[in-house]
């Protein structure tokens, strides 16, 4: 059984935030306060998150750093770096790596202007962490020595020593020098002790249970970890739980005792269900699998491999589109830094075009061997469970129709790129048309050009995404209250910039205190692929209209209607879209530039609230759509 997944950079995790602490904060910012009151405010709530709900902080982190750029010198200091260091944290935490080292280039040039040694140690401790993250052990270890030259002054807190020591003794786990990581770990849980810090304490404990398991001190094992799961329990830590069970399981796995070892799995994958904590919810499907094929229950193995292989799938996937939108971050910043230093070298320009086309094929590369890697997996358990049950033979069938599936969703994604990746390569032929032409007012026009490719790329993966996770069963559905003209106006917001280049207009009505009773992600995607499906197909100095009512027909339900004076649509085509397959064939799909994948998107969620998505269009006359969605009462 792999322990690789142990290996922590430093207490990172299971620090649950306080939903009393975050609903008080949440009502402090809703009143009049002074300017630095609310920068102090919105850095908090963003640290009280930036754990658990990493997304949901971001906006309160990149507030506070917005802010606290609008104060005078003399006042956005201290409050600047602290916004920078917690924002940092939050985009480490969704793996968007690119982001917070420069986050944490500007903090350490606050902490050094200050001669702050606290937080320049712990911009070294998160540099070298997301170093560490990324496998780059000799980059993350120059980091560290560097905060470790600096952990004997006076004004380094405790903690941030703590979370240092911890984060070497991590990486010397990683290098499997035992010795060395479980020196290290010792002294962060000694500071964590003397600080009384618990959560600290109950990683540490786990972290040094890990090492010992992995050189065979058993004994010592069940007392480091007996003690760590007892804290979690009493601070009711249900993430830290289901990590220490799954080293239990580990442990009763090694010390032979079968029945305890499946107990221990079973508790941490209820506890990692409950929490979403989808790591731990694969690593208890793993030993469960393996637990059942070692008491020959050939059938239970499968069936738990299944869900392994399902959720797996699922976590690469994000994985795959936070690596794509890290990159996309990169090639903005490089962009923007490639503009000011010189638009007019023709030879950059060819290096940047080798760099791009090197990027991708190493992408591709890095996919395919990903994919390599995951079908033999798959094929040599499917042969393993086969030989030894005839009733497997279904599950082939299954899982063609899976990867039939996938090869749909592969097939839309790349006929749908081409849009906006074609949209790049007219920019950069644009940004040689203007140079020899020395042309500026086409050259002011280019930022928003890219900007408009860009939003079309991000809504296109955001799109993939929740298309994914809805056929993985993982996406919940959780209806509330929403005001309808507030969702209005939000996606009037983020297409008012697209729809200003095109010359286009974006309009909306909505009868004041209408609520719906939906999903608010699903929602917004709903209105999101309506609006921006209406403005790519719809002509400069065109309308769009967003209206809603009660239905007539329904008084439980609200109609929602996006109108536009676009070309409009035959008969056929309105057919084939309403009466299509779940995921249509990009080949088949009328207008298939972009519109099957959102549409089928749109008609899902929908759906799933129990409403329905009607379409009237005409050629040359426009089309509206309508949707119709549970109301709250």
């Amino acid at each position: 059984m792999a322990l690789g997944w142990l290996g922590l950079a430093g207490p990172a995790a299971a620090r649950p935030p306080a939903v009393a602490s975050v609903d008080a904060l949440r009502q402090k910012l809703a009143t009049h306060l002074p300017d630095t009151t609310r920068l102090r405010l919105l850095t908090k709530l963003c640290y009280e998150l930036h754990d658990e709900q990493p997304a949901r902080a971001l906006r309160y982190g990149e507030a506070a750093v917005t802010l606290a750029r609008t104060l005078p010198a003399d006042e956005q200091g201290p409050g600047l770096l602290r916004g920078l260091l917690t924002l940092a944290s939050c985009y480490a935490n969704l793996s968007n790596g690119p982001e917070a080292l420069s986050l944490l280039s500007e903090a350490q040039r606050l902490a050094r202007a200050q001669h702050n040694s606290d937080a320049l140690a712990r911009t070294y401790t998160a540099q070298g962490s997301i170093y560490h993250e990324r496998g780059d052990s000799a980059t993350a270890w120059q980091h560290y020595r560097r905060a470790l030259g600096l952990a004997a002054q006076a004004t380094v807190t405790p903690r941030t020593r703590m979370k240092l020591l911890g984060n070497v003794g991590s990486l010397y786990y990683f290098r499997k020098q035992y010795p060395q990581a479980m020196h290290f770990d010792s002294l962060a849980l000694a500071l964590a002790r003397r600080g009384s810090d618990s959560t600290a304490e109950a990683t540490y404990l786990s972290s040094l249970a890990a090492y010992q398991l992995q050189t065979g001190n058993l004994p010592r094992v069940k007392r480091l970890l007996t003690q760590a799961l007892a804290i979690s329990r009493r601070q009711q830590a249900v993430r830290n739980q289901a990590d220490q069970l799954v080293m239990f399981a580990l442990y009763y796995i090694q010390n032979d005792e079968p029945v305890r070892a499946d107990a221990a799995a079973r508790e941490a994958l209820r506890l990692a269900r409950q929490s979403g904590y989808l790591e731990r919810v694969l690593d208890a499907y793993s030993i469960l699998a393996a637990e059942a094929a070692e008491r020959s229950d050939f059938r239970q193995a499968y069936e738990w491999n299944q869900h392994y292989v399902a959720l797996n799938d699922t976590l690469n996937n994000r994985e795959t589109i936070q690596t794509l939108a890290a990159s996309q971050v990169s090639y903005e910043t490089q962009e923007r830094a490639r503009r000011l230093r010189q638009l007019t070298a023709a030879h950059q320009e060819e290096v940047w075009h080798s760099r791009l086309l090197g990027s991708a094929v190493a992408v591709l590369a890095l996919c395919l061997l990903v994919a390599v890697y995951l079908h033999r997996n798959l094929r040599r358990s499917r042969t393993a469970l086969a030989a030894n049950n005839q009733a497997l033979e279904k599950a082939s069938a299954e899982l063609r129709t899976v990867a039939v599936f996938k090869d749909k969703l592969y097939a839309i994604v790349a006929h749908d790129l081409r849009g906006p990746v074609t949209a790049f390569a007219g920019v950069t032929s644009l940004i040689d048309s203007y140079i020899a032409h020395n042309d500026q007012v086409g050259l002011a026009r280019l930022p928003a050009l890219v900007r408009q490719a860009s939003e079309s790329l991000n809504h296109l993966l955001d799109n993939v995404l929740n298309w994914a996770v809805s056929q993985t069963g993982e996406l919940d559905c959780r209806p509330a209250p929403l005001l309808v003209s507030e969702l209005f106006a939000e996606c009037q917001a983020l297409y008012q910039t697209t729809a200003a280049a095109s010359g286009q207009h974006i309009t909306m009505a909505a009868p004041t205190g209408l609520h719906l009773l939906a999903d608010r992600n699903m929602a917004r995607t709903i209105l999101r692929n309506l609006v921006g499906n209406a403005l790519k197909f719809m002509p400069n100095d065109g309308h769009v209209h967003l209206e809603a009512a009660p239905d007539p027909a329904d008084p439980q339900m609200v109609l929602l209607s996006c109108t536009d004076t676009g070309p409009g649509m035959q008969p056929a085509t309105i057919a084939a879209l309403m009466s299509g397959p779940a995921l249509p064939e990009p080949e088949a799909t009328p207008r298939a530039k972009g519109l099957g994948l959102g549409l089928a998107l749109c008609r899902a969620f929908v759906h799933r609230h129990g409403g329905t998505l009607v379409i009237q269009s005409r050629p040359g006359a426009g089309t509206n759509v309508t949707v119709s969605l549970p109301m709250a009462k």
